[in-house]
């Protein structure tokens, strides 16, 4: 298996990009609705979350991480409206607007005087700023959000764990194992780790081959492989343990806003101050999954759309105006309208990635 530095900190660059807001607040919220199953909502969750994400990388690997390829199957104009629903989605109109509502709510609860729609601009203006220079994407997500992204999230688990009440009262929720896992598996496509996948597998593809210093398929596959068991292992670590965190203060977190629910947990187990450390870790996490979802629908807009008569600038700015004017909507709502999206998008793309898994080693047996 291939390894070196910068197949490491290209896998550190894809936990960065994928785990968003999604990643952290519905964790939580499986950890709240099953504390006694706990073992069988990770499982589902792993399953949805990480293991069917990296199978469906793997497969876009197969396709030099090029998505038309990938999608044709389904011929050239099919696949121009599912790339469109993708990056909508994950874009702007999507996952980029719950970031920003999740950051927003964190530093609400424990400024809860601030001015919202500022706090929002603000945000926006700054994830633009930082992805005005795309090139230097996978090393500013894998060198610095990474240490604060896993060390922060890690590190309060830790601490409330440790500082947890004892005499909080036991959980009165009744439910099943196949129900915790059957909403594991369920919930952890919500986090749209794969569509955000199918956005960045270009540019982690060109970093790969970069890396290595070749064009050979096999060393290729070898490295990515390693990329994506880095990747994997630091989402399932940091996955079960926001499962299992939630688990154990669920009783106290029955009437807390599910944006609010890491906020609250530091803020039960450490004071206010804890919470506001915590509400700046997710607000880190936010930000750097934006910055690079801001360089991919950018790039998107420029080659797919307008055919590179556009400068990229200019469409980094629409980008950033578009996440602030979807952020006014408000999570919940959010959440709402891409869940049912999603619940007809993602068995189609499994099925898609199926087909083009066994068309392509069926290919290259001929």
């Amino acid at each position: 298996m291939v390894f070196n530095t910068k197949l490491a900190i290209a896998g550190f660059a894809i936990f960065s990009i994928i785990f968003g807001s999604g990643n952290i607040v519905f964790p939580l919220i499986v950890g709240k609705m099953y504390p006694d199953y706990y073992f069988w909502a990770s499982l589902g969750w792993v399953i949805s979350a990480v293991l069917i994400t990296f199978l469906g990388c793997y497969v876009a690997l197969l396709y030099d991480g090029d998505n038309n390829k990938l999608m044709k199957p389904i011929g050239k104009h099919m696949s121009f409206v599912v790339m469109l629903i993708i990056m909508i989605l994950v874009g702007p109109l999507g996952a980029m607007a719950r970031s920003v509502n999740v950051s927003c709510d964190c530093i609400k609860t424990v400024f809860p005087s601030m001015n919202s729609v500022v706090f929002k601009f603000v945000y926006c203006l700054l994830m633009t700023a930082m992805a005005w220079d795309p090139g230097k994407l996978v090393d500013l997500v894998g060198r610095i959000f990474t240490p604060l992204k896993f060390g922060g999230v890690i590190g309060v688990v830790v601490l409330a764990l440790y500082f947890k009440d004892p005499n909080i009262p036991v959980s009165e929720i009744h439910t099943s194992a196949s129900s915790a896992l059957c909403n594991g598996l369920s919930m952890g496509y919500q986090t749209m780790d794969m569509l955000t996948a199918f956005m960045i597998m270009g540019t982690i593809c060109s970093y790969i081959r970069n890396a290595i210093k070749g064009t050979n398929q096999s060393d290729i596959k070898s490295a990515s492989i390693t990329v994506f068991l880095i990747a994997g292992t630091i989402l399932s670590i940091v996955y079960v343990s926001l499962i299992y965190l939630a688990s154990q203060y669920s009783p106290m977190l029955q009437n807390t806003e599910n944006a609010a629910l890491f906020p609250k947990i530091t803020e039960l187990a450490l004071g206010s101050s804890g919470a506001w450390f915590v509400a700046i870790v997710i607000s880190v996490c936010c930000l750097a999954t934006n910055i690079a979802l801001t360089t991919v629908f950018s790039g998107y807009l420029q080659n797919d759309i307008f055919r590179n008569k556009i400068n990229s600038k200019p469409l980094i700015l629409v980008t950033g105006t578009m996440a602030f004017g979807s952020s006014l909507i408000g999570f919940d709502k959010l959440c709402s309208m891409m869940g049912q999206v999603l619940t007809y998008l993602y068995p189609a793309l499994m099925v898609l990635l199926m087909v083009q898994w066994v068309r392509y080693h069926r290919r290259n047996k001929a």
